[in-house]
């Protein structure tokens, strides 16, 4: 392993895995669950730490031209894409850095410009000890007060069950080489030793184990170097990493499932009970902790924070439908259990989508007024069905751009490999996309008719069969007919 990767695996290259829980604009529903006032702002500067590619950053930065969007992540090969990928775009407000965390000094400090937002998914739990203080510094010298902090990282005691699973395929790894696709090989060739022992070893189950051994395989080598091989790999309880950011001076706010701020959603009876004896805070945290099996946590803190009422600012929030309104009520399911909206209730958000963006109280009130508005919120975002709407519906040139830029790069023919987003001026982040959904904005962007998808079948693939090419101009005619209101909606069109 290279030094400056610091035990990390640096020879391997992630999929795009858009994540529209560390914007800013699902940080501010978290923040209104919670009664913390604070909203995206028209000027901000936020940085992505471990930006990996730059997706997310360039994203952001996409759908929002007056904020500075700062990535910065110590891969130079990362660093370099991202840095492509805007300059292709056309993106005047991005800045890619590359830098070790363990080594900035307070000179390198100081060139980052004060942070409103600082985003920090799939780090925290990979990195040694010397990158964490490094991540700490940097939140307590360059986080603005007021300004907030997402971290994404493994949570104790749920992802203990893996940790002789990843120490058991970095023996079976072997050394992992430093050349491109050396990690990818050494991951595939663990998990292959793996499947031929797993019925002869005790090694308790999982979902990350189900995933390895899933036949056919289900999780890219990338993903499985990543993952497992580097040298560091620590999962915390929620309360250490409280006592680690403590001198940032940061407060929690909220778990980004949104759905945890609602605790009968989360807990029994019996364990609500327990709860109740326990202090706000920490203990109750890890009382959740323990009662969802879930090995990833994802967490909102702030440095210094103004508290409102909760359901005023909940009620508040503009949502815009993402997808197509079911008739039935879409039931979330929590890891603890399965919750939905009762079905006359539902019936009454339908209809009130179904004729346009509506704040969360008007929903409310159309609906059930005895459920507290935190519930609402948690069971349509959970369930996919909306995105909150900062902005009126109107296309942004950086945005078209970007969407341009990346169809080209992720999805030639309409195919590709991750979890995209779309820019989104309305959103103030993505609109989560397929590759598919990449390349007919794209093509509708550059002036495709919507009412000839037979023509762009062709474009897209002009080697199929004139029988695949029929199948494949029904799928993006289904596609279109779906997603273009949507698309419309959130200023993508």
């Amino acid at each position: 392993m290279a030094d400056w990767s610091h035990g990390y695996v640096a020879g391997s290259t992630y999929d795009i895995a858009w994540q529209a829980a560390q914007t800013p604009a699902h940080m501010a529903m978290v923040c209104a669950a919670a009664g913390v006032d604070w909203q995206p702002r028209s000027h901000m500067t936020i940085a992505d730490i471990g930006c990996g590619r730059g997706y997310a950053a360039n994203t952001m930065a996409a759908a929002n031209p007056d904020w500075t969007v700062i990535g910065i992540d110590h891969n130079p090969a990362h660093v370099a894409e991202a840095m492509q990928t805007a300059a292709r775009a056309g993106l005047g407000n991005t800045l890619f850095l590359e830098a070790d965390l363990a080594a900035l000094d307070e000179a390198g400090l100081e060139r980052i410009p004060p942070l409103d937002v600082v985003m920090i998914h799939g780090v925290w739990s990979w990195v040694s000890d010397e990158v964490r203080a490094g991540i700490v510094r940097l939140l307590a010298r360059r986080l603005k007060p007021g300004g907030l902090a997402y971290l994404g990282y493994n949570a104790l005691p749920a992802a203990g069950v893996d940790l002789a699973l990843q120490r058991l395929l970095r023996h079976l790894a072997g050394p992992v080489g430093t050349l491109p696709g050396q990690a990818e090989a050494a991951a595939a060739l663990a998990v292959e030793r793996l499947r031929g022992m797993a019925e002869h070893l005790p090694l308790r189950d999982s979902p990350m184990r189900r995933r390895l051994l899933a036949d056919p395989p289900v999780l890219a080598p990338g993903f499985v170097a990543h993952e497992f091989l580097t040298s560091h790999w620590r999962p915390v309880f929620f309360e250490d990493l409280c006592a680690a950011l403590g001198p940032a001076k940061l407060d929690f706010v909220g778990s980004s499932n949104l759905f945890e701020a609602v605790p009968e959603l989360v807990c029994d009876a019996a364990q609500l009970e327990v709860m109740r004896k326990l202090p706000p805070g920490p203990p109750r945290e890890f009382l959740k902790d323990v009662c969802l099996p879930r090995a990833f946590r994802a967490d909102v803190f702030i440095r210094g924070g103004r508290h409102v009422d909760p359901v005023q600012a909940l009620d508040a929030i503009l949502l815009g439908a993402q997808a197509p309104i079911p008739e039935e009520s879409p039931v979330l399911a929590t890891g603890s259990g399965r919750a939905a909206v009762p079905q006359p209730a539902w019936e009454a958000i339908a209809t009130a989508l179904a004729e346009g963006p509506q704040p969360l109280g008007a929903l409310r009130r159309r609906a059930d007024q005895t459920m507290h508005p935190a519930e609402i919120l948690a069971l349509l975002v959970g369930t996919d069905l909306v995105l909150p709407m900062f902005r009126p519906p109107i296309t942004g040139q950086a945005a078209t751009r970007f969407n341009i830029a990346a169809a080209a790069i992720h999805a030639p023919q309409g195919e590709g490999s991750g979890h995209f987003a779309l820019a989104s001026p309305v959103a103030a982040g993505g609109v989560p996309a397929t590759a598919l959904d990449l390349a007919l904005v794209a093509a509708l962007l550059q002036g495709a008719d919507p009412e000839d998808p037979a023509s762009l079948a062709r474009q897209l693939q002009p080697g199929l069969s004139p029988e695949s090419q029929e199948r494949a101009a029904e799928i993006i005619e289904e596609r279109w007919s779906e997603r273009i209101p949507v698309w419309r909606r959130f200023g993508i069109l």
